[in-house]
């Protein structure tokens, strides 16, 4: 009888590439792991690469995340059922926590695919234990709308709803529209709010700043296509 291999959920580091930040257990997930499901394979090459220079990437059999939908997930999976393990990757981060991958695990549970999480970083989480805002309520909310009233609209409802539950409210937006978004942040939450900009986690750069609203009025920075983690809390 053959032994089903096991789904392994790869997190990719975050910021800038550093050796220190390898554990064994991904080093040898990497090393023993020719099949993956990712979410570009350019990015998910070179990060196989970083972490095991030995590896040959010829023998990697590749799939991207986005096309899924359009494949058999008994197809996909199928190396599972051959006793080979996969390995999902994203392109920063924890597969599944706002990245692709959920369907994919979800598929491999159904199939009673036993499933290996590797510890990892997630930018959501450093930036919340970050903050300073209460981490024992807080609630992922995606992104939030484009256009301006339902912005308005959606500010205003998530702050409400910090004030009633006592819960700290997240958000992330597409890096060109990050100064937009702070700024009607700014203009629209309670000057007594509390608000946190999360930007480039785990880089040179990083900034990570925590005040009331009123004070961000006086506060000058540029997050313009800088990957960020909005936090807010009344």
């Amino acid at each position: 009888m053959i032994i089903k291999g096991s789904l392994y959920i790869i997190p990719t580091l975050i910021g800038d590439y550093d050796k220190k930040y390898i554990s064994n257990e991904l080093q040898n997930a990497i090393k023993n792991i020719n099949y993956y499901l990712v979410e570009n394979e350019k990015k998910a090459r070179r990060f196989i690469k970083f972490i095991d220079p030995k590896k040959n990437q010829n023998i990697l059999n590749i799939k991207i995340i986005s096309k899924i939908r359009d494949l058999n997930f008994n197809d996909l999976l199928e190396p599972c059922k051959s006793g080979n393990h996969i390995g999902l990757l994203s392109d920063s981060g924890c597969p599944g926590i706002a990245d692709p991958g959920s369907d994919v695990v979800l598929s491999a549970h159904l199939r009673n695919i036993e499933i290996k999480p590797i510890i990892g970083p997630s930018s959501i989480l450093m930036a919340m234990m970050s903050s300073g805002l209460n981490g024992q309520s807080f609630s992922f909310n995606g992104y939030l709308p484009i256009k301006e009233k339902q912005l308005i609209d959606k500010i205003k409802f998530y702050e409400s709803k910090s004030k009633k539950e006592n819960q700290t409210q997240i958000f992330i937006e597409t890096p060109y529209r990050n100064n937009k978004l702070l700024s009607k942040l700014i203009e629209t939450l309670s000057p007594k709010s509390m608000l946190c900009v999360a930007s480039n986690i785990n880089l040179q750069n990083q900034l990570i700043i925590t005040k009331k609203v009123f004070l961000w009025k006086k506060t000058k920075i540029d997050i313009n296509k800088q990957p960020t983690i909005f936090i807010f809390s009344c």
